[in-house]
C-alpha cells in the first residue's frame, strides 16, 4: 500500500514541470487526482499525464480554469467532490515566477503575479477547508520559493507573493487549529532545465557555484518533499517549510 492509498490529491498548477512531477508521484503512492492547468497550450501534457494516471489504475480529472477568483476555485473543488467525492490533500501550485526590474514593474503587473501566486492559493484553501474540517483530515502544500528567503535580483514581485504565501500558512494554521488538517510550504531552489537558452544557462551556472551542494535541484530532488508533507507520516508537520535547494537556504 502507497502512503497515500486512495486519497484525493486537488494540485493546482498541474501543468507546469512541478505539478505534474508531483501528481506523478502522489498517483505512484496510490493517490486519485484532480488536475488544474492554467492555459491552453497545457492541455496536450495534462491530457496525457491523466492517461498516465489513469494507467496506473489511480482515477484522474483533468481542468482549465482560472483560480484566483472565486468561481473558479468553487468550480474546481465542486469538479472534485463531484468526480472523486472529497479533497484529502491540496497543492497550491499555481503561479507565476516573472523576472523583471522593480523599477520596470507597472502596478498592473504586481497585481497579476500577487493574484496569479497569492490569490490563487487563498481562493483554493478557502474553498477546501470546509471539506477537510468536515471529515477532519486535511493536508494543505503550499509551493514558494527559496527566493522568499534570500532574495534574487529581479524578483522583487514573485520574492513578494513568495513570502506572502509564507506568512499566509503560519497564520492559517492557527485557524486550522487541533483540528487534524496540516499545512505547510515546500521552497524549492534553483532546478536544473534540460532545455534552456544560453542566457539562462548561465544565469544557472552562477547559481550552481555558490551552492553548497555544487549542483542545482531536479524534479526527483523537489518532489519528495510533497510526498512525505502529504502523508501521515507529517502529521506532527505544521506551519512549517521544507526547502530542498542544495543548501540555499537552511531553514
Amino acid at each position: 500500500m502507497g502512503r497515500l492509498q486512495d486519497r484525493v490529491a486537488l494540485i493546482t498548477g498541474a501543468g507546469n514541470p512541478v505539478g505534474r512531477a508531483v501528481a506523478q508521484a502522489f498517483a505512484e503512492e496510490g493517490a486519485h487526482l484532480v488536475l488544474q492547468y492554467e492555459d491552453v497550450s497545457q492541455r496536450p501534457v495534462t491530457n496525457e499525464l491523466v492517461r498516465q494516471i489513469e494507467r496506473s489504475g489511480r482515477r484522474a480529472v483533468a481542468l482549465m480554469t482560472e483560480i484566483s477568483g472565486p468561481n473558479g476555485a468553487y468550480m474546481l473543488t465542486e469538479a472534485a467532490v463531484a468526480g472523486l467525492g472529497r479533497v484529502d490533500i491540496l497543492v497550491n501550485n499555481a503561479g507565476m515566477r516573472p523576472a523583471i526590474p522593480v523599477v520596470d514593474t507597472t502596478a498592473e503587473q504586481f497585481d497579476l503575479v500577487m493574484a496569479a501566486n497569492v490569490r490563487s492559493a487563498f481562493m483554493m484553501t478557502r474553498m477546501v477547508l470546509p471539506l477537510m474540517f468536515h471529515q477532519d483530515y486535511g493536508r494543505i502544500i503550499t509551493t514558494v520559493s527559496d527566493i522568499a528567503y534570500h532574495g534574487a535580483p529581479g524578483y522583487s514581485l514573485y520574492g513578494a507573493a513568495a513570502g506572502a504565501l509564507l506568512g499566509f500558512t503560519r497564520s492559517l494554521v492557527h485557524d486550522i487549529g487541533a483540528r487534524n488538517v496540516t499545512a505547510n510550504c515546500v521552497a524549492p531552489g534553483a532546478i536544473d532545465p534540460k532545455l534552456s537558452s544560453d542566457t539562462l544557462r548561465a544565469s544557472l551556472e552562477a547559481v550552481r557555484r555558490t551552492l553548497p551542494s555544487q549542483r542545482l535541484g531536479e524534479l526527483a530532488d523537489i518532489v519528495p518533499s510533497y510526498v512525505f508533507l502529504a502523508s501521515d507520516e507529517a502529521r506532527h508537520m505544521v506551519g512549517q517549510c521544507l526547502s530542498p535547494s542544495g543548501g540555499a537556504v537552511m531553514l
